[in-house]
């Protein structure tokens, strides 16, 4: 299990799929959700079009689960230096 700090806008968010590669962008955040911008590839498409789309969202306790399970990477804008770790909820505390 990883680490998991708390995420800010300017991180960035990723996922490969079978050789597509998914890259997201946090811009925007509510107390329960965060906002990111996506910019991915076909599968295969080497040289081809990337496409750009905004507006996705998803509540927060469920990024930091994919984070701690290593479904999804991140990469902390600044590092994690003076950020807050995200306790586990299975941890009990």
């Amino acid at each position: 299990m990883t680490e998991v700090y708390n995420i800010r806008i300017g991180d960035l968010i990723w996922n490969e799929l079978d050789g597509a590669n998914i890259i997201g962008l946090v811009y925007k955040m509510t107390p329960k959700y965060v906002y990111y911008a996506v910019c991915a590839r076909n599968k295969g498409d080497k040289d081809g079009n990337h496409y750009i789309t905004k507006d996705h969202k998803v509540k927060k306790d469920r990024l930091y689960e994919a984070i701690r399970t290593n479904h999804v990477g991140i990469s902390y804008a600044q590092g994690t230096n003076r950020r807050r770790k995200i306790k586990d909820n299975t941890e009990g505390g």
